[in-house]
Order: C-alpha cells, then structure tokens, then sequence
C-alpha cells in the first residue's frame, strides 16, 4: 500500500493512538470507543455517567505485566472512557503548543515534532528507504492491509524507539569522539511525578503558585492528569503516550536547567564542548573525555531533577569505555539480521 495520508482534522484519533498503554492485550483496542465517538452517539451517554458517579475524577483499570525473567512486574492503567474524551479537547486546544514545549532540549532523543500527516503500509516493514524518511511516524509494522489508522498523533524526531539510537551514526560518532560514557535513568519516573510540576516547567513554581487557578495549558493539563488517576497528584497513569508527552515538558525544562548550570557554575563544563548528553524518555547517556566530569554532570542532573520531586536509579548507573555497544544491543542486531533473512 505504500504512504497513506492519514485526516489531520480527525480529532479523535486521540483515542487510538495517545491514551491507551502501548502494552494491552492484542485483542483489546479502542476502535470500537473511537467509532462510537465519531458518530456522536456518546454526548449524553457520558454525561450521564459523570453525574450519576457523584465524582469529578475517573478511577483507572490497573493490570500488571511481566518486566523480567525473574518475576518482578509493573502496573499500567487504562483511563477511564469518560476522561480519555477530555484529552481528545486538550489536544485539539494545544497541540500546537505542546509542539513548542517540547522542541527546546538539545539533549532528546524522543521528541513530539510535528502533527502525524501518513502511515506506512505492511510493505515497508524491511524498506531501508523508508526508515531513512523523516517523515517516518514510527517503526514501520505489521498491520492488517485494511487498517486504516495510524499509530501515533505525532510524529517523533530524532527516533521513537531506543534501539535506534545505538544504530544511528549520531552514536558512532560520540563513540568516536569521547572516552567515557555514564549511563542512569529516573527511578520510577511515571509513578513518582508530581503533576502540578507541569506548572514550574512552564513557567517556574512562583508563578505557578500566584495562578493555580488561572485558566493555561499548563493548570488544564495538570488537572486533566489528576482526573484521569483518581484525583492524584502524585504520580500519572503509566505507559499512554500522553503520560510520555507530559513527562517530556518537564524533562526538557530540567534539560535546559542542567546544561544552564553546568556552564555557569566554577567548573564551567560547555555542553557541545566538554560533554554531551542524550536523553531518552527518562534514560540518560552522558558523554566526556575526562572521567572526573561524569559524577559531576551526573550530580548536577540529579539536583534539577530532585527540584521536581524526581531521583536517580542509582543502581542502575553504570560506566563505560570506549567502545561503548553494549552485549544486549549486539544480541538484538544479530536477532533482528535472523528475522529480516526469514521473513
């Protein structure tokens, strides 16, 4: 089937591609929610829903999946039908918006770049030419010829997954360039952000506090992230892909904060020069010459993200030497070779 142009006017894509865990069970989906939304068959039925709850706040459905070999699992979270809708208005208000606030940090590896125009048919799947499109949404996949819907409401740049990034040249060439990589991440991220920290990203947390009523995309998204979890300010729903966009808003703010700091502090470490990080979602790959460096752009990090009530995994961190590829990513090349020489 080849490029197929998605409608950029249909709202409601919203609930197909953005509030959904990317980790449900196949046979679940919200086609039939979308088609009913479409119709327009919803408006009273939700509404009376809302009323007769006696709640301003949606209770989402929990499931645990499987997170390694050894037993150890996650909870993921389906938002409720009624609070999934209040998304579909955010994006259509802000879309634009979200767009800018997530275009600031030079350090993102998985940013929201600009409204999704097309698909990729199944005859993509092993296309080269097509993965070195930019206009890629994402991996292209097996999908049922019939489909006709797209997997994400944005397109992301530079990558959308993480085993991209050790594939790129980008990679290489910090493997070429630098002696020392350190790489950590967010010790559970999602369950651990405080959603009135959209506010300080935004703006900063004094102003955040004068306007706490004021009507802006950052007090709209705040409160419909509370809505869609019990009314919870700690934490947001996990896995839905606007969980990701909200948590980038204050990663990149974070971003810029370190790198800021890092200049101006006695040391005096110019990001470009010195070192260079990479972020993805909440992993971060932190790049330099001189070893001594990395615990110090390790702390600095680790202090902007406590301002917002977020901690490194510190036994996840882990120093490397030059060549960096890790053992992991030469397994998944050599699986990745055996599946394209079979299918």
């Amino acid at each position: 089937m080849g490029k197929v142009k998605i409608n950029k006017d249909d709202k409601n894509r919203v609930l197909l591609t953005e509030v959904l865990p990317y980790e449900v069970p196949m046979i679940f989906s919200n086609e039939g929610f979308y088609s009913i939304v479409s119709n327009k068959q919803h408006e009273t039925l939700f509404k009376k829903i809302k009323d007769l709850s006696g709640v301003s706040y949606g209770i989402p459905f929990n499931f645990e999946i499987g997170k390694t070999l050894g037993g150890d699992s996650r909870t993921l979270s389906v938002i409720h039908p009624c609070y999934q809708l209040d998304f579909v208005e955010l994006y259509e208000k802000y879309n634009s918006l979200m767009l800018h606030l997530c275009s600031k940090s030079p350090i993102s590896l998985r940013k929201i770049s600009k409204v999704a125009r097309f698909y990729y048919s199944p005859n993509f799947v092993f296309d080269e030419d097509a993965h070195k499109n930019a206009e890629v949404e994402v991996e292209p996949e097996i999908l049922d010829e019939e489909t006709k819907y797209v997997k994400s409401y944005f397109t992301y740049k530079p990558i959308d997954l993480i085993y991209k990034f050790y594939d790129r040249m980008e990679f290489r060439r910090l493997e070429q360039r630098f002696n020392y990589m350190i790489t950590f991440d967010i010790s559970k991220c999602f369950y651990n952000i405080y959603t009135h920290s959209i506010t300080w990203a935004v703006k900063d947390k004094a102003s955040s506090k004068r306007n706490a009523r004021a009507k802006s995309f950052e007090n709209e998204f705040d409160k419909t992230m509370q809505q869609s979890n019990y009314n919870e300010t700690n934490g947001i729903v996990v896995e839905p892909e606007i969980s990701r966009i909200f948590a980038e808003i204050i990663l990149q703010r974070i971003d810029i904060d370190a790198i800021t700091e890092l200049r101006n502090n006695p040391v005096s470490l110019k990001y470009g020069v010195d070192y260079e990080v990479r972020r993805y979602v909440d992993d971060y790959f932190i790049f330099t010459n001189d070893e001594r460096n990395l615990q110090k752009i390790k702390e600095v990090f680790q202090d902007k993200l406590s301002y917002y009530k977020l901690y490194l995994n510190q036994s996840k961190a882990e120093t490397k030497t030059s060549p960096f590829i890790s053992d992991i990513h030469v397994a998944k090349r050599e699986i990745n070779q055996l599946l394209v020489s079979f299918l």
